[in-house]
């Protein structure tokens, strides 16, 4: 396999806050330079190492191919969504300037892993290496270890933030703190043992990740807080006026009041969620998110109408009704919300989605479609020439346009 880019991540750009070096590193000379300038800025940094290995591994490659390149690449200090788009940026320019048949992966194997998904989009993995840094035996002392231990968030928050909470949860509660705090470490420990802590902060970095400032979705995102907030305190009053007689009756009524705040918190994400594909030109995303909506909007239904026939409030036929009903709803959704699925089509959609060649090379985005011909226009990164193609020579797969010629 001939043009191996050799390719170093840095996720959370540790080389721009602390060397000053804005990526992407293109260069044998300049990563030397730039893991030197990181390295004398701070010489415990593990990503000076990842440079400097990534530059061995280049030269490696060197004597087998000559047309290799090796470039180190910086994501932002946010992790998540913005560290993404930026890794994904430096990318296109790096291809726009080398056209890499097969990456070979440098990494100190900690969350710059997730680049993975990123590169394999671009073109094939040939080779990965793993830097582990060899530490001195006196490092290896138990102060420094637990100094160093909580600095990292993840322990830091069970370490500081959960006692935190249950403090504050004393202060503000008195005795009644003691079942807030079996209620926290119930659901702590509830999360930990089905392993489902890992997921949740990743869909809460993502979550958060997508809420800017800059953009016109902004008090959709900051508006679905606040209604989540409002459900909380509405079942917590309802919770103070119970007189719990049936236990089990008065706790679905205690829920119920949650599920209208929860259903419009969730919709309020969701219509945030389609502003953003439209403003990051993934408008073929509209689909999904559509069905989404209705989908909340539905289980809303069947839920409280079921809460409702627990109570005795309402009769089980109205719960059959309720089934019937959401299914055909559902139903009717799927066939008007074709007219946005594009997997089949040639619609303004697919403005600004990816192209990529039949070796999964990316070679430009969409730039014009002409609905009448069937036929899209983008501008190939190589030459800055327009191309035209026809449906006939393109299909639509995972969220990018795959050429078929």
């Amino acid at each position: 396999m001939d043009n191996l880019l050799v390719i170093c991540v840095d996720r959370d750009n540790d080389l721009g806050k602390k060397a000053g070096v804005k990526g992407p590193v293109i260069g044998r000379e300049k990563n030397l330079e730039a893991a030197s300038k990181l390295a004398l800025a701070d010489p415990t940094e593990s990503d000076a190492n990842s440079i400097f290995a990534a530059v061995k591994k280049f030269d490696e490659v060197k004597k087998n191919i000559k047309t290799a390149q090796v470039v180190t690449i910086t994501g932002h200090s946010k992790a998540g969504f913005q560290s993404d788009k930026e890794l994904n940026r430096q990318i296109d320019v790096v291809l726009s300037k080398f056209k890499a048949e097969g990456f070979v992966l440098v990494t100190d194997g900690a969350e710059d892993d997730q680049i993975i998904p990123i590169l394999q989009s671009r073109a094939k993995i040939v080779s990965k290496e793993i830097v582990i840094i060899k530490q001195a035996q006196q490092i290896e002392s138990a102060f420094f270890t637990i100094k160093e231990a909580v600095k990292d968030p993840y322990i830091a928050r069970i370490v500081f933030g959960i006692p935190a909470i249950l403090l504050l949860a004393y202060f503000a509660l008195g005795t009644m703190s003691f079942q807030i705090i079996a209620l926290v470490f119930g659901i702590y420990l509830l999360i930990k043992g089905f392993g489902i802590e890992e997921p949740l902060i990743d869909t809460f970095k993502r979550g958060t990740g997508s809420i800017s400032v800059q953009r016109s979705s902004f008090p959709f995102y900051i508006g679905s807080i606040f209604i989540a907030a409002f459900g909380i305190i509405t079942a917590y009053n309802l919770y103070l006026t119970m007189q719990f007689s049936n236990p089990l009756l008065d706790s679905a009524r205690i829920i119920q009041a949650t599920y209208l705040f929860v259903a419009l918190a969730a919709l309020s994400v969701v219509i945030g969620r389609c502003i953003d594909v439209v403003h990051l030109k993934k408008a073929f995303l509209l689909r999904k998110y559509l069905l989404t909506g209705i989908s909340i909007i539905l289980f809303w239904w069947i839920l409280n109408t079921a809460t409702l026939v627990l109570l005795r409030e309402v009769d089980l036929n109205v719960f059959l009704v309720t089934i019937l009903g959401s299914f055909v709803v559902l139903l009717v959704s799927f066939r008007l919300s074709e007219v946005l699925d594009i997997r089949e089509k040639v619609t303004k959609l697919l403005i600004g989605v990816p192209i990529y060649n039949t070796n999964g090379t990316w070679i430009g985005r969409v730039k014009a479609v002409d609905n009448k011909k069937k036929s899209i226009t983008y501008i190939k990164s190589e030459t800055n020439k327009s191309i035209e193609l026809n449906n006939k020579k393109f299909f639509f797969k995972k969220g990018k346009i795959v050429l078929t010629v």
